[in-house]
């Protein structure tokens, strides 16, 4: 009898570690799978960007800004005067020095083609505009004020139409806002310096952007 009691109490601890196995093994093929799961969907589950941070455009801002040299304002003004003045019998030139704007022309006077060059100080207007206030007139030896000139240019002249000319005040106005890229943008002026060659302009979408 006592033999028989040890042989099942051997089985029955036998049993007991089969059990105990058995059950860490399928806890641990259980945790397994959890985790592969568990892996699986926080890897290939869809992104959700949460919308109202998301970056967007507001027609008021600029999309990004430009600057440029002196050398390449005056390369891309000749340019588009070339294009815009192909079909003019008169043509003109504007440049930007050191310190100031110049426009190279010519008028008649007593049946003659007098050539000159009209300075303007450059001043960026609140709005993006770019103010050029006359300063000074280089005609040889003739007494010609600069009014003379202006209203020579605004009536004989081909002027783009976002260009606004007061003869009487001797002011010109450049109303970027108005002048629209091949693709629609528009530009603003945000600083002029020529003296330290520092051109800068913001870039806008168009309005139905």
């Amino acid at each position: 009898m006592t033999e028989k009691k040890r042989q099942r109490k051997q089985k029955s601890i036998s049993w007991s570690m089969i059990n105990w196995w058995k059950w860490a093994f399928l806890i641990l093929i259980g945790l397994i799978l959890g985790s592969g799961i568990w892996f699986t969907k926080t890897v290939l589950a869809p992104v959700s960007l949460n919308t109202a941070t998301e970056t967007k455009t507001i027609s008021n801002d600029p999309v990004f800004t430009v600057k440029v040299t002196k050398s390449s304002a005056n390369r891309i003004m000749a340019h588009y005067l070339k294009t815009y003045l192909k079909d003019s019998p008169i043509k003109y030139a504007v440049t930007l020095g050191n310190n100031e704007a110049a426009l190279n022309g010519s008028f008649k006077f007593l049946g003659n083609n007098v050539k000159f060059q009209l300075t303007f100080d450059p001043l960026v207007l609140k709005n993006g505009d770019v103010l050029l206030k006359s300063k000074k007139l280089n005609v040889g030896t003739l007494p010609v004020p600069i009014s003379f000139v202006m209203s020579y240019i605004g009536h004989s002249y081909k002027i783009p139409s976002w260009v606004s000319l007061d003869s009487k005040a001797g002011n010109v106005v450049l109303k970027l806002s108005q002048f629209k890229l091949q693709n629609g943008m528009t530009l603003r002026a945000t600083k002029l310096d020529p003296t330290n060659d520092d051109l800068e302009f913001a870039v806008y979408l168009p309005d139905n952007q």
